[in-house]
């Protein structure tokens, strides 16, 4: 019989909890997708409400995320904690002893992410994050395999579900600070929405992108960068009378002097797939040189979209690490950039003249 995988948790937030749930109540299928047994050993949450909330079984709750890394028997490491640090130390002693890791981070894997890659050991079963961008929608591994063979000549995307929930409810008539305390009540929104509002958020995820589409080795300082705080209800109105929306873009685009790279408020027509999303959902588009133009869309934000991705990354790491080897990361490497307004906008895309 095939010996189990031993899963240590960090953090038991809202996807952490539901990741958790998943891995206790459906373990055959979880086994049946990881090539054998996964047992969940350890939970590090350091809020004493949401570890007295999960019902564990025989694994264990602890306050001390380090602590948890060092639990015997550990093989695969789940950090679901976000920000910078602690969690990026963290990711980075769980792949210095080898372990496989899982995580939804995109503010440690858009700064950081080449140099963890550089960590992870030949038979761990690797480093995966595909939750880090948009939830369930696969974009990475499309990226990764199968366009391996391809060249990217774009991506342009709405990859804040956050945002694109706000500014629908901007269209039904909410003031700005009601259709954030929406988003907020929804779970799309943290108690602080800066990095969602200011397009932080977008920017991590389009470095994330760029890595896995271009080869671009990028951090989010290198990104043009303008948030959604300055949308007002004459610019929305304006976007209406022309049959558009308003939406924030994310674009990296090739160029024959470098790498483009933006986050910002643009013109979408409702007839377009990214002018058409509705709520919380995420919509990428990637223009290759042999494939075209292709979408993808999907859910975009919520517990149990990225749980989903999660889920899926520990499947894949439980199955490399079980044949001795890692799941695949492109190289990356600097590029030389240049600013949004020496890359062409596409026919459909119109930048914002706030209140026309």
């Amino acid at each position: 019989m095939t010996s189990p995988l031993g899963i240590v948790l960090l953090g038991a937030g809202t996807v952490g909890a539901t990741v958790a749930e998943q891995l206790l109540r459906n373990p055959e299928r979880v086994a049946a997708r990881s090539g054998g047994p996964v047992r969940l050993l350890c939970v590090a949450e350091r809020d004493p409400e949401r570890r007295g909330r999960l019902a564990l079984g025989a694994a264990h709750a602890t306050a001390d995320a380090g602590s948890a890394l060092a639990t015997p028997g550990a093989d695969i490491v789940v950090e679901l904690l976000g920000g910078l640090e602690p969690a990026g130390s963290l990711l980075a002693t769980a792949l210095d002893a080898e372990l496989g890791v899982v995580t939804a981070n995109k503010a440690a894997i858009a700064a950081r992410g080449p140099s963890l890659a550089s960590r992870v050991g030949p038979e761990s079963g690797g480093l995966a994050f595909e939750a880090a961008v948009g939830a369930a929608i696969p974009v990475l591994a499309v990226l990764r395999d199968s366009l391996a063979g391809d060249r990217i000549r774009a991506i342009t995307a709405v990859i804040n579900g956050t945002t694109n929930h706000i500014l629908g409810r901007l269209e039904a008539g909410d003031s700005f600070d009601a259709a954030v305390a929406d988003a907020q009540r929804r779970g799309y929104a943290e108690a602080d929405p800066s990095a969602d509002l200011d397009g932080h958020d977008a920017a991590q995820k389009l470095c994330i992108l760029a890595w896995f589409g271009m080869g671009a080795e990028v951090t989010p300082d290198q990104v043009e960068r303008q948030g959604i705080r300055e949308i007002d209800a004459s610019t929305i109105a304006a976007a209406t009378r022309g049959g558009s929306a308003v939406r924030l873009v994310a674009r990296a685009v090739r160029t024959g002097e470098g790498l483009s790279l933006s986050v910002g408020p643009m013109r979408v027509p409702r007839s377009h797939p990214l002018g058409s999303l509705e709520g919380a959902d995420n919509a990428v588009l990637l223009e290759g040189d042999l494939a075209g133009t292709l979408l993808l869309q999907g859910r975009g934000a919520g517990a149990a979209a990225a749980a989903s991705a999660v889920l899926s990354d520990i499947a894949a790491v439980a199955r490399a690490r079980r044949e001795g080897r890692r799941v695949p990361l492109p190289a990356a490497a600097p590029v030389p950039r240049v600013t949004a307004e020496r890359a062409e906008l596409p026919a459909w895309l119109h930048r914002l003249e706030p209140g026309r």
